[in-house]
């Protein structure tokens, strides 16, 4: 179960943090940027590893974050040494993560990385454990925070390293840490040629990493300290170090295409599902083409003016609610900076989610007794307060989303699409799609590719390949009015029985009807109606202002699956799934041991339904991940719940298929 995490408790020595708990400097006071080149940057030879690197990614992997100065060395040394479209995934591990204030405290001692340390402050996530992927420089570098104890997160990890900085405190002072397991665990993520380096040079370091197929050698240390070891895996050892979430074998992936960047990718849909698939490509140095039915993206279920960004957690947090909380976060990492490069596009202003009936009541009451959440990220409010935030009357007690906000889907749509190696062709409809010797038409058009992401929601099943899926369509109608004249503009983003965002360009945007199975686009009265009490309900003086203005409306599909998660991955080959896993039907725990039929080159990223603003963007990374071979940015045991191949294995099991 996700948790709350401490954060580090610091002293300040001259202006250097010292750990509370272990005793221990975070960095060298008298050099801190110096140690880490000599001990991580030099030891695994990155200056030239990184100016000859013929891959288009390389991965580093750390044991312990701190205060991110060895993130901050190492991507100064890739944004020098290496070549655009080029990225450097760096994935750490961090237990006791340090207040936001005493991470931009640390970092003021290293005013030359300024820029980087803007970044990470921007979209530092809240401590709860879990995987959060943040994006720097354009996609140029991506940060994958581990959050909580790396012996349990790294089991969770999918992932190849190229380098491993092996720190964290001191084996005397952090025992906990520097185990067999740890460097099972290691030994599991690495391969031939992967390189390590750590400060330190305790015997049980060295002997544990001989153990699993290191390499070792003893090094200069930094300054006083006289050794350090640094080394390379030569001959992989047979550990006992798979993951303890090990993949079911029907959810297992692809092997991606070598080399992957030399032919383009196809993307069907420009949707913000399409838009994050094909710019998490884009950024990983893989051409993509973008094909859309219509003049311009987003033109359905991602047309609305404007979406609310935030996810409803529960009191005991889920695998669901552990997705939507990593997508969140992924989400508004994305958007930080391009907010500030157009402030249009949208406003983390923040989110009332208001408890207005009973059972919301108790559930939010559940929430604040479970204390499961850091205020930072969700915190209780009185109506005094809800009415202060939203600069509008509210009568009721609810929770407050400080991190969250809303966006323009369709403005997103275009910036993510707005990459030199993305290319969009409109006005394209595809009418079927068909395999041939390994290569994917896309028919009634002149396109063609050996891998083909389908993002195109509902429609999707007009595909052959694809009839089968699990999807339905859920009508939404949105209504817009003008801003009252008379009355204080919303501040925040409400949400209650509907939502409603601050004005954009004195226009609100509020809804929604939610009409399951209904397909028809026509706008409808009664659903004005329903938009504006709901409306009222949440905000008597905004409901009733617009009470008597006319309302101009919205229609689109959203499209959801059974239990209201995307279908993110491989697209499954329904026959030979069923061939393999008949069995399931007369015993549910048959031990399978064929892996997964798909239909080969073929990938979907659907059914986001009305979550698609945290939930698109990183199925986005995922998707382009799998294809790319590149770390998974959410944690091994969530990948199931989103594999598309889920629902083919239920209804097995159940004897319905």
């Amino acid at each position: 179960m996700t948790e709350r995490l401490q954060n580090a408790e610091l002293s300040w020595q001259a202006g250097s943090p010292e750990s509370d708990r272990f005793g221990d400097i975070y960095f060298n006071r008298d050099g801190g940027i110096a140690e880490t080149e000599h001990v991580f940057l030099q030891a695994n030879h990155l200056e030239e590893r990184f100016a000859g690197l013929e891959s288009t990614s390389f991965v580093i992997a750390e044991t312990g974050f701190g205060t991110g100065l060895n993130f901050l060395c190492a991507r100064d040394l890739w944004l020098k040494q290496s070549k655009a479209p080029q990225q450097l995934h760096y994935i750490s591990c961090e237990k006791y993560p340090l207040k936001v204030d005493d991470l931009a405290r640390a970092l003021e001692a290293f005013p030359q990385f300024a820029e980087g340390s803007r970044q990470l402050i921007d979209g530092y996530p809240t401590p709860v454990e879990g995987f959060y992927t943040l994006r720097f420089d354009g996609g140029r570098v991506l940060l994958t925070l581990l959050l909580g104890d790396a012996l349990e997160q790294l089991p969770r990890l999918e992932a190849r390293i190229d380098s491993w900085f092996l720190d964290g405190f001191a084996p005397a002072k952090n025992p906990d840490l520097w185990t067999e397991a740890l460097f099972q665990q290691i030994a599991r993520l690495s391969q031939p040629g992967t390189r390590f380096a750590t400060f330190t040079a305790a015997g049980i370091v060295r002997r544990g990493l001989q153990a699993v197929g290191f390499e070792v050698e003893k090094r200069p240390g930094f300054g006083r300290k006289r050794e350090m070891l640094a080394g390379v895996m030569t001959a992989p050892t047979q550990t006992n170090g798979e993951s303890k979430t090990r993949l079911p074998i029907w959810s297992l992936p692809p092997e991606p295409r070598k080399p992957v960047s030399t032919e383009p990718v196809i993307v069907i849909g420009a949707g913000i599902a399409g838009a994050s698939a094909a710019r998490a490509l884009a950024e990983k140095g893989i051409p993509v083409q973008v094909v859309e039915r219509h003049a311009s993206p987003a033109q359905e279920g991602s047309g609305n003016a404007q979406g609310a960004l935030y996810a409803k957690l529960p009191a005991k947090p889920t695998a669901h609610s552990r997705f939507h909380l990593c997508g969140l976060e992924y989400s508004c990492a994305l958007l930080q900076p391009l907010m500030q490069q157009d402030p249009a596009l949208g406003d983390l202003c923040g989110v009332l989610q208001l408890a207005l009936n009973a059972r919301e009541q108790s559930r939010q009451g559940d929430i604040v007794a479970a204390d499961a959440y850091p205020d930072s990220l969700v915190h209780a409010v009185a109506p005094a307060e809800a009415t202060e935030l939203a600069g509008l009357q509210i009568d009721t007690s609810g929770l407050f989303f400080p991190r969250a906000g809303w966006v323009s889907p369709p403005a997103l749509c275009q910036a993510l699409l707005n990459h030199p190696l993305i290319q969009c062709q409109y006005n394209t409809p595809v009418s079927d799609l068909s395999c041939h010797e390994g290569i994917w038409q896309l028919e009634g058009t002149t396109f063609s590719a050996r891998q083909v992401v389908v993002c195109c929601a509902s429609s999707s099943r007009q595909f052959s390949p694809l009839s089968w899926l699990p999807l339905k369509p859920i009508r939404g109608q949105t209504s817009q009015a003008d801003a009252p004249a008379n009355l204080a503009a919303l501040k925040t983003v409400v949400c209650g029985e509907g939502y409603i965002s601050p004005p954009m360009k004195e226009r609100y945007c509020f809804g929604a009807s939610f009409k399951v199975g209904e397909t028809e686009l026509d706008v409808r009265e009664d659903e004005h109606t329903h938009n504006r009490d709901i409306l009222t309900r949440a905000l008597p003086e905004l409901g009733h202002a617009l009470s008597d203005k006319s309302l101009d409306g919205r229609v689109a599909l959203r499209c959801s699956t059974p239990d209201y998660l995307p279908l993110t991955g491989p697209a499954p080959d329904l026959n030979g799934y069923i061939e393999r896993y008949a069995k399931l039907r007369d015993d549910a725990r048959w031990p399978l041991d064929q892996p997964p039929a798909y239909q080969n080159g073929l990938f979907i990223n659907l059914g986001h339904g009305s979550k698609g603003l945290i939930s698109g963007p990183i199925t986005g990374e995922l998707l382009a991940a799998q294809i790319a071979g590149t770390p998974s940015p959410l944690s091994a045991d969530l990948l199931p719940i989103l594999h598309p191949g889920r629902f083919i294995i239920k209804n097995l099991i159940r004897g319905s298929l």
